[in-house]
């Protein structure tokens, strides 16, 4: 089984699974999960693992989607899903959540002018992937859309580090984004 963590810590558990079976292989483990059908075999698979992980957390909890399409679960809890590669997390609390897993890549700087603020110093593809993965894991938090990365999501400037927390301002609220790395990936998560 490649569930490769379970974190509890600042209100949330934390699933990641790194995804070495085919869909098939994971139905035959997982019969009674229902399997999501998309057009891409890929999305399918990634979403059949946010899922599994669920059912890990808590057997026979269905995920939904609302209007916004942000996910809900049936034991009152909050979710938060994500997923990249080979890896599927999801964050699991009784407060609001938003997670993100994002690759280290040049992307993010290529498209840095459009979400990060201009007091950023010493921008590196690590440090631009770490920005984007915090203002996507704020975006999931607030599950309504509508959200100007640069204008309503500000991060102070802070020095690149591997793991942490950074304090944040989304709008008028304070939060706290937490952060650590896996197989070149970033995993952010916003917890209230």
């Amino acid at each position: 089984m490649p569930l490769v963590l379970k974190k509890e810590e600042n209100n949330i558990i934390l699933y990641i699974w790194k995804i070495q079976e085919s869909l098939d292989e994971l139905k035959a483990k997982y019969p009674k999960i229902d399997s999501p059908k998309f057009s891409s075999n890929k999305r399918t698979l990634e979403c059949f693992t946010a899922r599994v992980l669920i059912n890990i957390y808590s057997p026979n909890c269905k995920i939904y989607y609302d209007s916004n399409g942000a996910p809900t679960t049936s034991i009152n809890k909050n979710i938060s899903i994500s997923h990249c590669d080979e890896h599927v997390c999801i964050a699991i609390s009784n407060n609001n959540i938003g997670v993100d897993i994002e690759k280290i890549s040049e992307k993010t700087l290529k498209l840095k002018d459009k979400f990060i603020n201009k007091n950023q110093s010493n921008l590196t593809q690590k440090k631009a992937t770490l920005i984007w993965t915090i203002k996507e894991s704020v975006f999931k938090f607030h599950k309504k859309g509508n959200v100007n990365f640069k204008k309503d999501i500000l991060i102070e400037d802070f020095t690149e580090k591997h793991m942490g927390d950074l304090a944040i301002k989304f709008k008028r609220q304070k939060l706290n984004a937490y952060f650590f790395m896996i197989d070149n990936k970033f995993i952010t998560y916003v917890c209230k």
